[in-house]
């Protein structure tokens, strides 16, 4: 058996490279197709499919607290304690709260994300230390001065020091030695990769926030039910909970009154689910259309050797003899394909890493493991079987009585036969439509965001994030000191036009919503939408480019004295529709946290209206937004936004030696290595739906390819066969024009079939993408013709080089060979 099976592979590889043309075109197929899906497997397994660092995490939640509306925030730390203190359905419940602290270092004062944590924190989320050790109960009690370092702080900000441990570290908050860093891969919660944890206890006496029932920022819950507790008892115990909440607490909770579970998983891969979802489809698709094309090609072949099966048929070789040696070939193609396939998914992976290493969560879990070459393996058998039974079994049983008959220069293949390839390629063609269409929907989507005008002028704009040191933060008065001195430095530099301060720039990841209260009108919690509470200097909407609807902008006046405030147009809209907010009454709260002022009421009048800013993404809708004077409100960080005539990277550097001179405790590093400095960059927030336009545009072409090669290689092989019919065809009169009209027309005829088929099949499929568009339907008859014409066009091409070689067939030399 083994000597046959050799036998077999050493008659395959002959076969194979006398046709070198063939061999090459089918592997290079099979290679593109196996890529894809590999290196699409490879994130898949990375992202989704590998178990995060945490034990049992079906039973792991993120808590959150849901009103009326759907709408979500993070629960109060007094909620939180008692959530803890009135139910019983869970093994632990924690709380966690990020923050910026100052690193001071040898190489000056760094910000870094710190998480202060509840008791229990690392035993609820059943993590362990690569390095060291975690908090003991003792230390979490007591409020002990030790950190446990993420392995992307550790790597980052550290170099991967193995002798971390024991090191002290010099925070706004204290002093503290290091004990442990937890593994490589997820760090929560989500805020950033590169972050440290002390315990709560350490802050909690002197910090304002932990006894603030309505402040709902910058923190999480998360809860392990216990086993044999169902997912629906533990929810209503703390609905029932917050029900009681509601009812206590009514200015705080009375909205309130249910909590949302929402798996651990889930919070941490986002939305990239869906977006893999459709990769992999994409690349399925793919890897058809080369199995399809690889069958097609091989049919080719096989009736070209229909001569040379019917000897061997003859000679005695039995019908699974044949097959077998054909699917051989088939597999050695697969094969090598197979190879080259992995080796390319591998580059792929590496250059997905360093194109976009933030885009997708969990990325540097990705690589070609184990787990992926199996995959691998097994698509390239599923290929070769694919590709290889068909031609196989239809080239063990050829008619040798017609088969011996024919010449070696091959006359006429049988209709049966090639019937059966146009259905194959209908199929190629009908199949790329589907992609040809996604990625036509993806890139229209991705052109409508770049066309949404963000509501400034980016342009010229350079930003500085002000992060104070502790000195000047504990007091508003110093606060306001400090950021007008940097403001009228920075005004003085050449080139400045104008410059202002705020406390969130637009398409940034900050922002706080704020109860709102309207004079004349009642609160409707189950329609009204969050307001957003900005904090500005005078000259900011000037600086930004937005534009003033009515009334006036906030004047010097306003930072000294008086209720003066600005909304936005949705503002407007959601509150006041058809009707003037100049002069009208809002009530604002005081919303800096850690104030003994914190809730406290502002009366404002309202004295002017400025345009939507995209506050959140381009792909997010203005929300209804309130500006006030800085001063009313001081916040403990700020933004400077700087207008220059000069191009802006000429001021980045100028920029931070100016607010180093000011105050040289202020960071020009932030956390996971940002630049304080900087400018705004618009389409930032689309980077993954641009990677995911790149990624099914590039499926996409291999698609056309793929379809024009198999159109080609269709009518290519049928004009060699119909050489003696082309030849009589002219003898009798028909003209050069004639005889092109006929092959190109039964191109376009199978791309008309192919295009109808793939439109009806794009209708169902390209709605998984409708949570990835923007601006047009998943039926965009737009995107659909333009599918078809390209198509069109690409058949079209396919069938008329063939059809060219036809129209020039000597008629005498065709008969003569005949």
């Amino acid at each position: 058996m083994m000597d046959s099976v050799l036998q077999d592979l050493r008659y395959a590889l002959r076969t194979l490279r006398r046709s070198s043309g063939f061999t090459s075109v089918v592997v290079l197929t099979l290679a593109l197709g196996i890529a894809g899906n590999t290196a699409v497997f490879s994130v898949v397994n990375g992202v989704l499919l590998r178990p995060l660092p945490f034990a049992e995490q079906d039973r792991l939640f993120m808590l959150a607290e849901q009103n009326r509306q759907g709408g979500l925030r993070p629960p109060s730390y007094p909620t939180f304690l008692d959530w803890q203190t009135q139910s019983s359905a869970y093994l632990g419940l924690s709380y966690v709260r990020g923050g910026g602290e100052r690193l001071a270092g040898a190489d000056g004062v760094q910000t870094i994300v710190a998480s202060s944590v509840s008791s229990g924190f690392f035993a609820v989320l059943g993590e362990t230390p690569l390095l060291g050790r975690l908090f003991t109960p003792d230390e979490e009690r007591a409020g002990a001065h030790v950190a446990v370092l993420s392995y992307g702080l550790w790597q980052d900000r550290f170099g991967g020091d193995p002798h971390i441990l024991g090191m002290t570290l010099s925070l706004d908050a204290g002093v503290f030695a290091v004990i442990g860093v937890l593994p490589h891969d997820v760090a929560y919660p989500p805020w950033t990769d590169a972050q440290l944890y002390f315990p709560l206890a350490t802050v909690a006496a002197t910090d304002r926030v932990l006894t603030q029932r309505g402040f709902h920022a910058d923190c999480r819950i998360i809860g392990r039910v216990k086993p044999g507790v169902s997912l629906e008892q533990a929810r209503a115990q703390l609905n029932g909970v917050a029900l009681r909440e509601g009812t206590v607490y009514p200015e705080f909770n009375a909205d309130w009154t249910s909590v949302r579970f929402i798996p651990l998983y889930e919070e941490l891969l986002g939305d990239s689910r869906p977006q893999l979802l459709v990769l992999v489809a994409a690349v399925g698709l793919v890897l058809l259309i080369a199995c399809v094309n690889v069958t097609n090609l091989t049919l080719a072949r096989a009736g070209a050797r229909g001569r040379e099966l019917a000897i061997r048929s003859a000679l005695g070789a039995g019908r699974g003899r044949v097959v077998r040696q054909l699917l051989t070939e088939s597999v050695v193609l697969a094969c090598v394909g197979g190879a080259l396939g992995v080796i390319a998914a591998y580059w792929g992976i590496a250059l997905l890493k360093r194109a976009a290493p933030s885009v997708l969560p969990r990325l540097e879990q990705v690589h070609v493991d184990g787990w992926v070459l199996v995959f691998a393996i097994g698509v390239t058998s599923l290929t070769a079987i694919a590709a290889g039974l068909l031609p196989a079994i239809r080239g063990a049983r050829p008619n040798l009585t017609d088969a011996l008959k024919e010449s070696t220069g091959g006359a006429g293949i049988a209709r049966e036969r090639q019937r059966l390839r146009a259905v194959l390629v209908t199929g190629e063609i009908a199949l790329a439509v589907i992609l040809v269409v996604g990625a036509g929907l993806l890139i229209r989507s991705l052109w409508q965001l770049r066309a949404v005008n963000p509501g400034f002028a980016p342009e010229g704009l350079v930003t500085f994030f002000i992060s104070p040191p502790p000195t000047r933060a504990r007091s508003p008065a110093a606060l306001t000191a400090l950021y007008t001195e940097i403001q009228d430095a920075a005004r003085a530099l050449p080139g400045v036009t104008s410059t202002g301060l705020t406390n969130f720039t637009p398409l940034g990841p900050g922002g706080l919503p704020s109860p709102v209260e309207i004079a004349g009108r009642a609160a409707d919690p189950m329609h009204d939408p969050q307001v957003w509470f900005m904090t500005v200097s005078p000259g900011y909407f000037r600086t930004m480019g937005i534009p003033l609807r009515a009334g006036r902008e906030l004047t010097e006046g306003d930072l000294t004295a008086g209720p003066a405030v600005v909304v936005n147009e949705a503002f407007a809209r959601a509150f006041w529709p058809s009707q003037d907010p100049v002069g009208r009454q809002v009530t604002l709260h005081k919303a800096v946290q850690g104030r003994p002022d914190f809730g406290d009421a502002m009366p404002s009048t309202v004295v002017g209206v400025v345009g939507d800013v995209h506050q959140f993404g381009l792909d997010t809708p203005p929300v209804p937004q309130v500006y006030l004077p800085f001063t009313r409100n001081v916040w403990g960080h700020m933004s400077l936004v700087v207008r220059t005539a000069t191009p802006p990277a000429g001021l980045i550097a100028t920029l931070r030696r100016t607010v180093r001179q000011v105050d040289p405790d202020i960071p020009m590093t932030l956390g996971g290595g940002t630049s304080a400095v900087g400018t705004i960059d618009v389409t930032g927030g689309l980077a993954s739906r641009e990677l995911d336009t790149w990624l099914l545009g590039g499926f996409a072409a291999s698609a056309l390819i793929l379809a024009a090669i198999g159109v080609y290689g269709l009518f290519a092989y049928s004009v060699a066969q119909r050489r003696h019919e082309i030849g009589i065809r002219v003898a009798l009169g028909a003209s050069r024009g004639q005889v092109l009209g006929l092959i190109v027309g039964d191109g376009m005829r199978l791309a008309v079939v192919g295009i109808a088929l793939g439109a009806g099949g794009a209708l169902v499929l390209t709605r998984l993408l409708t949570g990835l568009l923007y601006g047009i339907g998943a039926s965009d008859p737009g995107t659909f013709g333009a599918a078809a014409i390209l198509l069109g066009l690409v058949a079209l091409l396919a069938s008329y080089l063939p059809a060219r070689r036809a129209a020039r067939v000597d008629p005498m030399v065709a008969l003569r060979n005949e």
